[in-house]
């Protein structure tokens, strides 16, 4: 059997030749041992690694130090009672005021003995070597007049004019160490037998691993890995850029279809913080399936809302989050009913995220605005070019304002999901499934698919209680993003606030508040900023509305001139978005872009 090479640090002459003689009764043990103590050490063990020594041994803060700077195992030296025993022996008969100094292994067992001798004897421990001389004056401007320690603190003593006493390790202490040394040997050993073990699989592995720092450089990759990599010493930036400081250690994210050096991958990453701090674990694969396609009507969105970010804790909203994590557990689909502004697409992104397909990608389409052609073409495909319904391989599909979905793509939704998928449906509307059902034009078949679960997301004005809370987020958001500091609101101005109805809901409400904000130049939001960000609002409100009323119109013009006249008006209430104009106006997209060239044109 291979003996145990050891390197010993001894931190005195004495240390060096007890664990010199000890060592060679042992005849498991091989040991050279070299004196030197903290800083010292640092060049010898590094050499030492690399001459391929098993272990490291010395004492107290130099095997602090060591242990900071090799891989190897690093076993104490340690100091026992008797040890201390033996010092306090020799000074019990003194009458020289004594103290303990050094680093916590020694203090520690030097307080525990003294105590049980019954002898006051003050104790300074210091955790550096920096701080010995400050813990010398303090000792000594108290009356001390020898000083008990280890070599830092005997030599600073010295150094200083002062008695020091050296606590030194005997030879019960070194053989405790021994069996300690070949005991975690045996440890270690094992240990890498393992990883070996499992470095031989990850050899032949065709998943690539890496790991990697949260900066993106690599500190592991597997043969499959470095086939996709090259020699690189870092992940390229697409990689990269996946990378979150706020994943929470030991959760898993996927990534698919990314391009590494012209190859598609499916990429699990996995935080890894207590191993290495800020590093992940990353297995690569090659993509399975078609690629996402580039989309037009359908969104998908890289950052997502969460459940936690849901501000407030009144009844109404803390009632339907609960809900909504309870949907968020099951693969039905939810159909949110909620108004303008209540946050509908927040909630759906949450379902999303926290449900068993958060790992896929979120899928949005406004189905008010979406152009019908082209979205038929995205969902359903076209000859020879499969749509998202076949080639997703999971993920969630949002489809917002879904009650305004044209009656020919709803009965083929319908059909396309009773033939069953891998996207889960998330649907929302300003009105319930019920209220769908009994304005008629939906297809009930698709209404009963979409409204397995059903959540009412409460409007701002139903949880007023909420809107002090809100408030504080965005004065946090401002402060941040302006560099203000105010810290707070007067109380008369969140009750005008609880006042108002806020049909736009969150939106609104954030619109009001960030305008006050930005009027406010001290720590509080008083009745002033207020008054005049309501004013402000209100006046941009009514202007932005009005467009050009249709009792306005001029009726005396040719019917070319009253048309361009309601296409503006239209128009502007619609945002300039052309294609909620042109679904409004009951025409298509390209009748309406040659009426506005007209229009624009004159």
């Amino acid at each position: 059997m291979a003996k145990i090479k050891v390197k010993g640090i001894a931190p005195y002459p004495g240390l060096r030749d007890l664990l010199l003689d000890i060592a060679k009764e042992d005849d498991r043990i091989e040991m050279d041992v070299e004196i030197a103590d903290l800083e010292e050490a640092l060049p010898i063990v590094l050499q030492a690694e690399k001459q391929r020594y098993d272990a490291i041994v010395s004492r107290g803060g130099t095997a602090q130090l060591i242990r900071k700077h090799v891989s190897i195992p690093v076993v104490d030296i340690p100091v026992s009672g008797y040890d201390i025993l033996r010092v306090l022996t020799l000074i019990k008969d003194s009458n020289s005021k004594p103290a303990i100094i050094g680093f916590p292994g020694i203090c520690q067992g030097a307080a525990t003995v003294s105590s049980l001798l019954n002898l006051e004897i003050p104790v300074y421990p210091v955790h550096h070597e920096s701080e010995v001389r400050g813990a010398l004056e303090r000792a000594t401007n108290q009356g001390a007049q020898i000083v008990l320690g280890d070599v830092v603190t005997v030599r600073a003593a010295q150094e200083m004019g002062y008695h020091g006493i050296l606590i030194t390790s005997g030879r019960e202490s070194v053989q405790e160490m021994l069996t300690e040394l070949v005991y975690v040997h045996d440890i270690y050993m094992k240990g890498l037998e393992k990883a070996r073990f499992y470095e031989e699989l990850l050899q032949h592995d065709t998943t690539g691993v890496l790991a990697v720092r949260a900066n993106g450089d690599i500190l592991y990759a597997n043969p499959a890995a470095q086939a996709w990599l090259g020699n690189a010493d870092a992940i390229p930036p697409a990689v990269a850029s996946l990378l979150s400081a706020d994943q929470p250690d030991g959760t898993t994210v996927t990534a698919e279809h990314v391009a590494i050096q012209g190859r598609l991958c499916d990429i699990r990453i996995a935080a890894r913080t207590k191993e290495e701090p800020s590093a992940f674990m990353l297995y690569l694969q090659d993509s399975k399936g078609v690629p996402p396609q580039p989309f037009r009507e359908i969104q998908t969105p890289e950052r997502l809302a969460a459940f936690a970010q849901v501000i407030g804790s009144s009844r109404e909203i803390a009632k339907t989050v609960k809900r909504a994590q309870t949907y968020a557990q099951t693969n039905k689909s939810v159909w949110l009913t909620g108004e303008m502004g209540s946050g509908r697409m927040h909630f759906a992104q949450a379902i999303h995220a926290a449900s068993r397909q958060g790992r896929h990608r979120f899928y949005s389409v406004c189905c008010s605005s979406a152009e019908e052609e082209r979205l038929a073409e995205e969902l359903f495909g076209t000859e020879g070019k499969p749509g998202l319904l076949a080639t997703a391989s999971g993920g969630t599909l949002y489809l917002e304002e879904v009650d305004k979905l044209p009656v020919r793509l709803q009965d083929q939704l319908a059909a396309e999901l009773q033939k069953g998928g891998r996207l889960r449906l998330i649907a929302s509307s300003p009105l319930s499934p019920g209220q769908v059902a009994k304005r008629g034009g939906f297809s009930s078949h698709l209404l009963h698919q979409l409204a397995e679960c059903q959540l009412r997301i409460p409007p701002l004005r139903e949880r007023v209680e909420d809107i002090g809370e809100l408030v504080r987020v965005l004065i946090a958001h401002h402060n941040s993003a302006y560099g203000k500091h105010i810290v707070g609101i007067r109380e008369e101005v969140i009750e005008r606030l609880a006042e108002y109805d806020w049909p736009g809901n969150l939106k609104e409400f954030q619109n009001v508040v960030e305008e006050m904000l930005l009027l406010t130049e001290g720590h509080y939001v008083g009745l002033e900023e207020w008054q005049e960000a309501w004013q402000r609002y209100s006046a941009e409100t009514r202007a932005g509305n009005a467009g050009l009323p249709l009792g306005e119109l001029n009726l005396e013009g040719t019917w070319e001139e009253i048309e361009r006249q309601i296409l503006l008006h239209v128009l502007k209430e619609e945002g300039m978005n052309q294609s909620r104009t042109a679904k409004r106006l009951g025409i298509n997209r390209t009748t309406l872009w040659r009426k506005l060239g007209d229009v624009l044109k004159k």
